[in-house]
């Protein structure tokens, strides 16, 4: 049970991250959707697998 906790709080810690990111990209360099989405796809490509699943599970 603790270990599920832990791993929600790491889950939505991460998401804030990467949601933060995507939005500071898409504001500073005048993106497209398209382009964040094709941003975000190399981002989570370049991630470790287990975190990839950890990030896609949601």
């Amino acid at each position: 049970m603790v270990s599920e906790v832990a791993d929600i709080t790491y889950h939505e810690s991460m998401m804030i991250i990467v949601e933060a990111m995507l939005a500071t990209v898409q504001e500073e360099f005048h993106i497209t959707d398209e382009q964040i989405e094709c941003f975000y796809n190399e981002f989570m490509s370049k991630l470790p697998e287990s975190m990839q699943r950890l990030l896609q599970a949601n």
